[in-house]
């Protein structure tokens, strides 16, 4: 399936239900209807060219930039034609940078025995309905036998001592149990036999590599947030999102 088309599906992925926990479910409806767009920052480009770079995928979502820079006119009308045609755009030194992550994602011990394993596949589509919502992701790499199975996420991330931290505030355990849900459901596997693993890249000098696993604590955290993301969904239902918040809300004593 071609990314613009598996992106325009009906069901909820991780990264929609992540925008209900940070700014409401009539946002969330918002964006995934199309009525709006979230703005995808400068690092977000370098990870989705490490992604390719290393899983495969289609080279059509990006746009490499003939132009060092943006600071003359003509290049900022060839950025903004890639913008409008929803590309990530990719200067020549990011293409560099990319090649010296991928090198190092490569040579990591552990390569062989998750993202290189032998039985590993990539960008596996899975989908699943849980609870009565229509739910789907596509896991960056699984390694699976008829009993188990394994999720590999490839992260990259500007702030390498941080991830730990990070994780949970950029809902990545939300993510971890969507996708060990919508694998449990799709490859018939328990889902305390899906075990979900992280390979952290740094993309800034010395492009650290390393791999984290999902902890209990990490799980239960997005159990919680995946049931708030259900529930939300659900009393939503076919209604129209209006902005105008009708609960009204005290504030506490911020002294």
């Amino acid at each position: 399936m071609k990314e613009i088309d598996y992106h325009k599906r009906p069901e909820w992925s991780y990264s929609q239900m992540k925008v209900i926990l940070e700014s409401g479910i009539d946002y969330a409806v918002a964006i995934k209807k199309g009525i709006f767009k979230h703005e995808l920052g400068k690092a977000v480009d370098l990870g989705q060219l490490v992604h390719y770079k290393i899983l495969g995928g289609s080279k059509d979502i990006f746009a490499f930039s003939p132009y060092e820079n943006f600071r003359t006119k003509e290049a900022q009308t060839w950025r903004d034609q890639q913008l409008a045609n929803d590309l990530y755009i990719i200067t020549t030194k990011e293409s560099a940078e990319a090649d010296l992550i991928v090198n190092n994602i490569l040579a990591h011990p552990h390569h062989k025995k998750y993202i290189g394993h032998p039985k590993a596949t990539y960008e596996q589509e899975l989908f699943a309905t849980i609870n009565g919502i229509k739910l789907r992701g596509k896991a960056d790499v699984i390694v699976s036998d008829k009993e188990w199975a394994m999720v590999i996420d490839l992260k990259t991330t500007a702030q390498f001592d941080k991830f730990m931290k990070n994780a949970f505030y950029m809902h990545y355990d939300l993510q971890c149990s969507n996708y060990g849900l919508i694998t449990s459901s799709s490859l018939g596997v328990d889902k305390n036999l899906v075990q979900t693993v992280y390979c952290v890249a740094e993309t800034v000098e010395p492009y650290r590599v390393q791999y984290f696993t999902a902890g209990f604590e990490f799980i239960e955290s997005g159990d919680n947030k995946l049931h708030k993301c259900l529930e939300a969904i659900k009393s939503f239902g076919d209604k129209e999102p209006t902005f105008l918040l009708e609960e009204i809300k005290e504030l506490g004593d911020w002294s």
